[in-house]
């Protein structure tokens, strides 16, 4: 539906309805689908063609606004954008946080593997170098050309 046909059914001019469109627009972050028309032999306009939902959204609109205001009214027939974004960002922040969670108990698991594996390998290199030094002085005492 073209936004003259819209403004007749509404009652309202068309001059009110572009107003609401740029305001829904910036605060719901809407995007009107646009039709491009001939206007001349050069020259083309872009008009917004408004699907049944739209028009029905509109029409919401136009009996709230008187009592709610324009804001307010578009808030709660599109949406509010900033709020929208808000909850995104804390679906993510969460999303991350569990994330981070699950990444430190592996980082802590793998954190004690390595205290026990760097454990055993002191003990082995203790045993190594007793072993050595057992070796050592059983070298010393034994003198001669073939020890």
């Amino acid at each position: 539906m073209d936004i003259q046909t819209l403004a007749h059914d509404l009652g309202k001019s068309v001059s009110t309805l572009k107003r609401w469109k740029k305001q829904i627009e910036h605060l719901a972050e809407y995007e009107f689908e646009e039709k491009t028309i001939q206007i001349g032999k050069n020259q083309v306009q872009k008009v917004p063609d408004f699907d049944s939902e739209e028009v029905k959204c509109f029409q919401k609109m136009a009996q709230l606004i008187d009592s709610k205001g324009l804001e307010q009214t578009i808030f709660e027939v599109w949406g509010n954008a900033q709020l929208l974004t808000l909850e995104h960002i804390q679906g993510k922040h969460n999303h991350l946080a569990q994330a981070f969670i699950k990444y430190r108990l592996q980082a802590n698991k793998q954190i004690d593997s390595l205290k026990k594996e760097n454990q055993s390998l002191k003990t082995r290199l203790d045993t190594l170098t007793q072993e050595f030094r057992t070796y050592q002085e059983n070298n010393k005492k034994k003198k001669g050309l073939f020890k």
